[in-house]
């Protein structure tokens, strides 16, 4: 709209100076090249109305774009966030679903003399159904040792069979020595136990026996899981 009126206002001063040249200056083209002169001007004095600046400049559409950038941003941001916590408890369930699908595979073998010890029977309540007692071993080669994924040995009492001299420390090291894939967890209610032995450092873990059954269910779960990713 402004720029017509610039257009007619141009036309009018035009028109106006010939016709006020060629009648020697009447007031009438006068009037007119005046009215001409304050169109044009008006266009420099006037500012526009708001709704004609949002027409003519298109930056608002750009910042209105760069708005809708930062609102995806934020968002994937959100997502990012969400994520690890999602990841976690996909992995959480996960070990639980191979604790679950191991029960009925690992075969666990406890060597003790001490018949009452009641882990034996509280791993079974918990459905690891392959574990197993026996007071001591005869030979490395057995069926139940050959079978067995994991070996919970008293350093007290066994060996004796193999003529170990220092009895369950002896037993447990030569069962590491011959199955080292395997776990070997020693455990004693004597302390004072030939704190030297190599068994103390070969064998994957150590307990008291006197330690809360939930000690060795944990372990048990522990050795589930990673024999079931050694496949």
């Amino acid at each position: 709209m402004r720029i017509i009126i610039i257009i007619l206002s141009s036309i009018a001063l035009l028109i106006s100076g010939f016709w006020a040249y060629n009648t020697n200056f009447s007031y009438e083209p006068i009037i007119v090249f005046i009215l001409g002169i304050v169109g044009i001007l008006s266009h420099f004095i006037i500012k526009p109305k708001e709704s004609e600046k949002v027409l003519a400049e298109p930056i608002g559409i750009n910042q209105k774009v760069e708005v809708n950038l930062n609102l995806d941003t934020n968002k994937n941001n959100s997502e990012n966030q969400i994520e690890p916590e999602k990841n976690k408890k996909t992995e959480q369930v996960s070990r639980e679903e191979i604790i679950e699908l191991m029960k009925p595979k690992t075969s666990i073998l406890f060597i003790d003399d001490d018949t009452k010890f009641n882990v034996v029977k509280i791993l079974k309540d918990a459905q690891w159904k392959k574990t197993k007692s026996t007071v001591d071993i005869k030979g490395l080669d057995i069926p139940a040792v050959k079978d067995a994924d994991i070996f919970f040995v008293d350093i007290n009492g066994v060996g004796k069979l193999l003529n170990c001299e220092f009895e369950g420390l002896d037993l447990a090291l030569m069962l590491k020595e011959k199955y080292p894939k395997r776990k070997v967890v020693i455990y004693s209610a004597n302390k004072n136990n030939n704190a030297f032995h190599k068994a103390w450092d070969l064998c994957d873990f150590k307990l008291e026996k006197n330690a809360l059954p939930y000690q060795f269910q944990k372990l048990v779960e522990q050795y589930s899981v990673e024999l079931h990713k050694q496949g």
